[in-house]
């Protein structure tokens, strides 16, 4: 065999792998749908708006967070006050580690060691030891703790406290709260401004039916949005000048300018409305229609219905992962 033709094949060979590669790796796009009452996990292309895997989770799967690296998915199962961590590559779970009661949501730190687990039945929140799957801390932040957001260095939590209509700041290495922020009555999402500096969260209240900016710094409202019909799910586009916002008992989807803080417009969005998520070109919105058992794929320029996916039953949370 002729140098040439030797290295032809090499060459060759290195294109197939770098392929197998990009398809295998974290090029490849997916959205990932949490179905509570079928206690599982589906995978989905958003090319094809095909269903390409499907992996057990456990009662009332809830939620789907990832780690930065895309590696590892996470499922807060609600009914089970568990949390089922999943090789995000393989597709397969590697078991579940005991949370709180009501396990609703995961935040993963920037670094991936560390996990959060917002647990509102018991008004806590559980430290679960990544690398060792294993939860390592619990302690109370505040009624009904929805969600939880890591800072941008990892060293800090903020925790929405649904009950108590506040966040708190917690030291995750100190494991203790250093700071109470004001929010609004069953306050939900919590989610900083796209910014280098992350200086403001916009933040749902859907027992006051309001959005509320919070200047996280100063710890204090910055601007307050009348939303009807109980907002809920919540998403900043990437660049940070659009806010999208469920009104889950509307039945519908709002656009919400953040320049002017005001809605610019509202679109009929399926039956009982959940979770939603924005592709990285803040091009397609996903989101769940709970009561259809479907994965809505929506234009976020007009607020176009362009695609469904039939999904298990009670479609609840839906992330991103590329």
């Amino acid at each position: 065999m002729s140098r040439r033709w030797r290295v032809g094949i090499g060459l060759c060979m290195s294109v197939l792998l770098l392929g197998g590669l990009l398809v295998g790796g974290a090029w490849a796009a997916e959205v990932w749908v949490t179905n509570m009452k079928s206690a599982n996990v589906q995978v989905i292309d958003p090319a094809s708006l095909k269903v390409v895997a499907t992996i057990p989770a456990d009662q009332g799967a809830h939620n789907v967070t990832f780690s930065k690296d895309g590696k590892l998915a996470f499922i807060a199962n609600v009914g089970a006050g568990n949390v089922t961590i999943i090789d995000a590559v393989q597709k397969q779970a590697l078991g579940n580690v005991p949370a709180g009661k009501g396990a609703h949501h995961v935040a993963v730190s920037p670094d991936g060691k560390m996990a959060v687990v917002s647990n509102p039945g018991s008004g806590d929140i559980t430290l679960i030891d990544v690398p060792q799957r294993k939860a390592v801390h619990t302690m109370p932040t505040g009624n009904r703790a929805m969600m939880a957001v890591f800072s941008k260095d990892g060293k800090q939590a903020y925790v929405a406290n649904a009950g108590d209509a506040n966040v708190s700041v917690v030291d995750v290495k100190a494991q203790r709260i250093t700071k109470t922020l004001p929010a609004g009555k069953g306050v939900m999402a919590f989610e900083p401004e796209p910014t280098k500096n992350r200086k403001r969260a916009w933040l749902t209240a859907p027992d006051e039916d309001k959005i509320i900016v919070l200047d996280i710094a100063k710890g204090e409202p910055v601007a307050t949005i009348t939303v009807p019909g109980e907002p809920h799910g919540l998403v900043l586009s990437p660049k940070g000048k659009t806010v999208y916002v469920v009104q889950r008992k509307l039945n519908q989807l709002a656009i919400i300018d953040v320049a002017s803080r005001s809605i610019a417009k509202t679109a009929a969005m399926g039956k009982r409305p959940d979770m939603l998520a924005i592709s990285p070109d803040g091009n397609t919105l996903y989101l769940t229609s709970r009561d259809e058992n479907k994965l809505l794929v929506v234009s976020a320029k007009d607020l176009k219905v362009t695609g469904e996916v039939p999904t298990g039953e009670e479609p609840h949370g839906v992330a991103y992962r590329k």
